[in-house]
């Protein structure tokens, strides 16, 4: 069975990060292109499936929350960690490598 990724939802992912927050930053690392090389590279980060497509059993339809912002280094790392660790995952050992604190977590 193939699967085929969306042209027009990683458009759609892109935006509501965009109208959201203001910027497209990796969700692992913070990296922003347009930040870092203007607008030329504005929009060059990844669209990562939190779920990999591969695990799935059948043909779904993607939402945007079951999808990330990351840049290539972080999509590739997380793909290359088996199993796939969550962004957040990867996240949170960039903080502990920059020696910042784990981030809280809101009390339930």
């Amino acid at each position: 069975m193939s699967r085929e990724r969306s042209r027009k939802l990683v458009a759609a992912k892109k935006a509501a990060v965009l109208q959201a927050t203001g910027r497209l930053a990796c969700e692992a690392c913070s990296f922003d292109f347009k930040e870092a090389y203007g607008d030329m590279a504005a929009d060059m980060c990844e669209v990562h499936h939190v779920e990999a497509l591969c695990t799935r059993a059948s043909a779904t339809i993607t939402t945007l929350d079951e999808l990330a912002i990351l840049c290539a280094n972080c999509h590739r790392v997380i793909h290359a960690t088996k199993p796939m660790w969550p962004v957040s995952r990867l996240a949170e050992r960039l903080r502990r490598s920059k020696g910042q604190p784990p981030r809280s977590r809101p009390s339930e």
